[in-house]
């Protein structure tokens, strides 16, 4: 295992110590922990180890550098498990650190280069993919551990040279104006030590390795020293020492507030033992031992408190990996990582996974990665029975209003009554009732807070073009226009504009409709828009990320999709499903595309297969099959990127539930549903659980029984970041700021290694509640109380849900009304011709709906002007609009206009 063939001399350094202990007989039996799983996941573009890791605001992981990799970075995604290359460091390094800023972008800082040790260092900027340097160090070094201090500074500590001269020296970088100061040094020079950032905002190194000899014999001078760092006076003093002397060790900050230590090498081998410090009065004390010594390896503390340690090496290259239970100090084995490594990173990302990726193993330089997933086999997410609707019902629909409440209404048989849900209390209230009896309606939120519900079946048993509008604010019911036809069995999906476009079901005479109407509730009219292709009722509609709605499937099980424009009015084919299908479901997930799951066709039956819709080469492409073949069920995104489908009905109705992980495109089996239902429907609430209301049983009663589904993750309330509730509207082109508290979590210690990112800052996701698009946005100050983004644009317009996580932990969301944007009179600020295209520009407000008319003619009316298609707004206000068959005609007239 000797690395200098990599880089240079400096490379070449390795402990040789023999290890008794690793050699001692375990007398102890080994309880296994409940069995979580390690998934290997799309490797790394690069082999590397040596190399940085760091969670970024935007949800995805920057790697950087290692010794194989030279300069190369890349991204890692989870929401689709994929790597993809970014923008290159300038110089190439390895044992640097990397670090969060508040302004959202990283700092990358020393390491050993190609030639030397650097004091170099660079920033990435997540917005842009770009690195650009920034003040050097003023002492080149590695190994060192670099810590964000509470007041927005980072304080780099220790290190050594490559002629292994090892560093007392301290230093702050400031973010604001990009330089380095000297502070108060050590009072021992140390690499390879652990630096914890304290919840009293103190800063405890520990251990570490202090040798200084020349020759390239290392002595393993290894310490027990330990001293703590004030930011207040710039101060270091020390404190007990470590029970054991140890180096190349991890530290970890506990939800109780003390810091474990766990195994490392110490002077007479590596070392299985751990140790607790209590910041309260500054002591050691010795707690459950490892089953397996081991240095080099990583620690990543979970949203349920436990500490995840996997990999390293001791002797030989490890793959074990065990679990710290801070509330019974004791380790439990879990499953062992897939590839045994050393030198790797592990990344808890939001979802609650933690990510391991690199490192040294058997094979060499590693470039494979693995996923831990503590939710999964078995799955963690479990029912629980909350208070029971005032009536069964089902064919009703349910609503999250923005006082986050859930409202449902309607329902089979003759039901006009609506009721509320109340998350905090669980409990339901009647609120008044609509007109008439709908079932088999829609119910759309608008974006000023109303719940339009139209069409459906009417409590004489008849389809009805009746439209009713929900005031959550004085809890009333209007009666609106109504909709151009009669209709039941059809889809409404609110668009980027804010009106709501109804499409397709039945009429009163029971023929399937292939008409389309929008709603637009300034006017509070409705007006017929251009046919579907195909006639389909109980088919699905899905708002695309761009703009575009697409439509799947219908009745006896339809594979034909088609996607409406709404800057056009045009529907267009796509490509057809692999499977017919009707009574199935459509999800957007995190990625932009749209899984499709279950359903029937008069063929096949209740079918099990899923498929996923890619909108940017509009092909579908089959993913894993569900456990239990169904229709009639329900489908939730839920907050970590899985989607939960439940119940449903298959030759009987179904209690099963199961989860699909889109990175994997694989289907777990989770906690059957309490009772099982068909023609239910599932909301998510703020708090992150999944309500299911109603349904009907297998005897074709309606049922009353309402529950809640709840991931699991098993932290505590009083981990979770929370939100002061957002009062105010965010406009397209705006920055969303969100105060309340925690928003810097737990933090975990930098070891001399690797530089895990610790995840203790807040990564924000959006959520449109109509759409299920989500987005996480990348952040230009954050701080323990308050976080700030770059601004919020291409997302539509209406209530979101705003969450906080940090730690992998969810706060309860706020929920945040978007304005829709009003278009303007159109600036123009250029044009460009070439060959093939003519291309214009103009500026509007942020968000706003465009699309294009031509003609060779300017004196025909705009009914015989020609469609060409939307406007792409290339960044907030900025609208851009290219005519590729510009050059057919000898001129062409172009208009402007907002549908």
């Amino acid at each position: 295992m000797n690395h200098s063939g990599y880089r240079m001399k400096i490379y070449s350094w390795n402990y040789h110590l023999l290890s008794l202990a690793a050699l001692a007989l375990n007398l102890f039996v080994i309880q296994p922990a409940q069995a979580a799983s390690w998934v290997t996941n799309s490797p790394m573009t690069t082999a590397r180890f040596g190399h940085t890791a760091t969670l970024l605001p935007n949800g995805k992981l920057l790697v950087a550098g290692g010794p194989a990799a030279g300069n190369n970075a890349e991204l890692y995604d989870p929401a689709t498990g994929t790597w993809t290359v970014t923008g290159s460091l300038s110089t190439a390094r390895m044992f640097h650190t990397a670090t969060l800023l508040p302004n959202g972008k990283v700092l990358v800082v020393g390491g050993a280069g190609s030639s030397d040790v650097l004091s170099s260092a660079e920033l990435y900027d997540p917005a842009t993919g770009t690195w650009t340097a920034t003040g050097s160090l003023n002492t080149a070094r590695f190994h060192h551990t670099a810590t964000l201090l509470p007041n927005g500074k980072v304080m780099v500590v220790g290190g050594r040279d490559g002629m292994y001269n090892t560093f007392s020296s301290v230093e702050l970088y400031d973010p604001t104006s990009g330089t380095w100061t000297a502070t108060n040094a050590l009072n021992a020079a140390r690499f390879e030590h652990t630096a914890t950032l304290l919840s009293n905002g103190k800063v405890l190194v520990a251990g570490g390795n202090a040798s200084t000899n020349h020759s390239g014999a290392i002595l393993g001078v290894i310490l027990s020293s330990v001293e703590l760092y004030d930011p207040a006076s710039g101060t270091w003093m020390t404190t007990n020492s470590l029970n054991a002397p140890r180096s190349v060790h991890t530290a970890t900050l506990l939800s109780n507030g003390k810091v474990l230590v766990v195994g490392g090498a110490g002077g007479s081998g590596f070392l299985s033992n751990a140790e607790l410090y209590d910041p309260t009065t500054g002591t050691w004390a010795a707690t459950g031992a490892l089953n397996s010594a081991r240095y080099r390896h990583t620690a990543t503390l979970q949203p349920n408190g436990q500490v995840l340690v996997a990999g390293g090496d001791n002797g030989g290259i490890l793959s074990s990996a065990e679990l710290y239970d801070p509330a019974t100090e004791t380790w439990m084995v879990t499953n062992g990582l897939t590839t045994a490594r050393y030198y790797h990173t592990a990344t808890l990302l939001p979802n609650g996974q933690v990510l391991v990726a690199g490192g040294y193993g058997s094979s060499g330089i590693l470039s494979s990665a693995e996923l831990y997933d503590p939710t999964i086999n078995p799955a963690t997410g479990t029912w629980t029975n909350t208070a029971s609707l005032n009536i069964g019902r089902y064919y009703h629909t349910a609503t999250l209003l923005p006082d986050g409440s859930v409202m449902v209404a309607g329902g089979y048989y003759s039901i006009s009554s609506a009721e509320l849900f109340n998350s905090v209390t669980g409990t339901w209230t009647a609120t008044n009732a609509m007109s008439i009896a709908h079932n088999r309606h829609t119910a759309t939120l608008l974006p000023d807070g109303k719940v339009l519900v139209a069409g459906g079946f009417n409590g004489n048993g008849y389809i009805t073009a009746g439209v009713e509008l929900f005031n959550p604010t004085t809890g009333t019911w209007t009666t609106a226009n109504s909709l151009t036809t009669t209709r039941s069995g059809h889809t409404a999906t609110l668009l980027p504009n804010g009106k709501v476009l109804v499409a397709g079901g039945v009429n009163k005479s029971f023929y399937q409709l292939n008409s389309a109407e929008l709603f637009d509730p300034v006017s509070g009219t409705w007006k017929a828009t251009r046919d579907l292709i195909t006639a389909r009722f109980d088919h699905t509609a899905t708002l695309l990320t761009n703009g575009r709605v697409l439509v799947t499937g219908g009745y006896w099980g339809d594979n034909t999709a088609e996607l409406y424009d709404p800057a056009t009015g045009k529907w267009t084919a796509t490509s057809a499903m692999n499977v017919p299908r009707s009574e199935h479901t459509a999800t957007l997930l995190p990625d932009g595309s749209v899984l499709v799951a279950g359903g029937y066709n008069s063929s096949s039956g209740v079918v099990s297969s899923a498929e996923l819709y890619d909108p940017t080469q509009g092909k579908w492409t089959l993913t894993g099959n569900l456990n239990d073949p169904r229709e009639y069920h329900s489908a939730t995104l839920m907050p970590d990127g899985k989607v939960l489908v439940a119940g449903g009905y298959c030759g009987g109705v179904l209690s099963s539930a199961e989860l699909y992980d889109p990175a994997r495109g694989t289907w777990m089996l989770t906690q059957d549903l309490i009772t099982a239902r068909y023609l239910h429907t599932a909301t998510l609430l703020p708090d992150g659980r999944v309500l299911i209301a109603g349904g009907q049983d297998g005897s074709g009663n309606s049922i009353t029984n309402t529950e809640l589904y709840s991931v699991g993750l098993g932290c505590s309330n009083a981990w979770q970041p929370q939100i002061t509730p957002v009062t105010s509207t965010l406009d397209l082109g705006g920055s969303l700021t969100l105060t309340g508290a925690q928003f810097r979590g737990v933090s975990e210690g930098s070891s001399g290694n690797t530089q895990d990112s610790s995840a203790d800052y807040p990564l924000v996701q959006l959520r449109s509640i109509e759409s299920g698009q989500t987005v996480f946005l990348v952040s230009t100050n954050w701080s323990t109380n308050s976080f700030t983004s770059l601004p919020v644009w291409n997302f539509p317009p209406g209530y979101a849900l705003a969450t906080v996580f940090v730690n992998g932990i969810p706060s309860t969301s706020s929920i945040v009304n978007i304005n829709v944007p009003v278009p303007t009179t159109a600036t123009l600020t250029g044009v460009a011709v070439t060959n093939s295209s003519f291309q214009f520009a103009f500026t509007n407000s942020p968000g706003s709906l465009f699309g294009v008319l031509t003609s060779t003619n300017l004196a025909l009316p705009l009914t015989n002007w020609t469609a060409l298609g939307g406007v792409t707004e290339i960044t907030p206000g900025q609208f851009q609009f290219t005519d590729s068959q510009a050059t057919n005609d000898g001129q062409r007239f172009y208009r402007v206009f907002s549908p």
